[in-house]
């Protein structure tokens, strides 16, 4: 969005609402929903528009100790500390309430078309599958530019009080404008390849499985090219877990860690992907950065790139 000469930050109004939930909303009954609703939902927004914040918040969450074990299998995670919550599973908890948010009246656009651009995580310590969770999650910013609404969602997990793990998803949403001419992009300056990743045929539907997205137009062709694909799509999130599996692996992510990626161009599987990354010290903190990047490995062409923040 740094190329847009215009862009207006949305306000959100106090005092927050919270909304609690019981349970994790149903998947299929809020994909049923946001295609309902969709007709009626404009993809632009008035720049005198003003949301009231709104949490949604779940207690007493157990993790499901079955779907960890698989989400590990399918992202390529070590088996080693089977007990351990991956730092990017945690993600997969807040899609339903997020689905939950965008489908609920106090969301103001189309809930279909969003596409996955940004996501961030924090953890504080590791959290272990007999953890009982409190999740809380809220639009924490809506921006207007003239390509579209960037949304940005806060996503929080505390157990016994204490916050033990943040994120933040962000995601596009495009206006019908007519496209302008953008200038040539600078040459990339690709990282050294270290590993070759494979996104085989049928990622999309494994995925989905264990992590409950099962957004259509990574599952079917049909769905894909109603959204502008070719053909199913792989989950950026499934990506960013594969390359945090292979980052763990080789230097072993600690109890406190971040990571934050941008996703770029779409993995159609079946697909070779080469890995890259690189080290680098920060001088205050005496931490390791690791720089990474997915790209395809006969072009180039950037998938996912990134940071991941090894703390001592």
């Amino acid at each position: 969005m740094k190329n847009d000469q215009f862009t207006l930050q949305i306000p959100l109004s106090v005092p927050e609402t919270i909304m609690e939930i019981k349970k994790k909303p149903a998947m299929g009954y809020i994909f049923l929903k946001a295609f309902l609703i969709s007709p009626f939902r404009s993809k632009t927004i008035k720049d005198d528009l003003v949301i009231k914040k709104t949490w949604i918040i779940l207690k007493n969450y157990l993790p499901d100790k079955e779907l960890i074990k698989n989400y590990r299998a399918v992202c390529g995670f070590s088996r080693e500390r089977p007990d351990i919550i991956p730092i990017s599973y945690l993600q997969t908890i807040f899609i339903s309430l997020i689905g939950k948010f965008i489908t609920s009246s106090f969301f103001p656009i189309n809930p279909l078309g969003l596409i996955h651009i940004f996501q961030s995580f924090e953890q504080k310590r590791s959290m272990t599958t007999d953890e009982t969770l409190n999740l809380a999650c809220t639009l924490e910013s809506i921006k207007k530019t003239e390509k579209g609404i960037e949304t940005g969602f806060s996503m929080e997990v505390s157990s016994k009080g204490e916050l033990v793990w943040k994120g933040i998803s962000v995601f596009f949403t495009h206006s019908q404008v007519k496209k302008k001419k953008t200038a040539a992009k600078k040459n990339d300056i690709l990282l050294e390849k270290k590993e070759i990743i494979l996104a085989p045929s049928g990622i999309g539907k494994k995925y989905a499985r264990v992590s409950g997205d099962y957004n259509p137009h990574h599952l079917y062709t049909v769905f894909a090219k109603l959204f502008g694909f070719k053909r199913p799509i792989a989950h950026g999130m499934w990506s960013l877990a594969r390359v945090i599996a292979s980052l763990d692996k080789k230097i072993g992510i600690n109890d406190s860690a971040s990571v934050e990626a941008s996703f770029k161009l779409p993995v159609f599987p079946p697909a070779t992907m080469s890995l890259g990354y690189e080290y680098q010290n920060d001088p205050e903190s005496q931490n390791t950065i690791v720089n990474f990047e997915l790209r395809d490995n006969q072009k180039g062409l950037p998938h996912l790139k990134g940071k991941l923040l090894k703390t001592i």
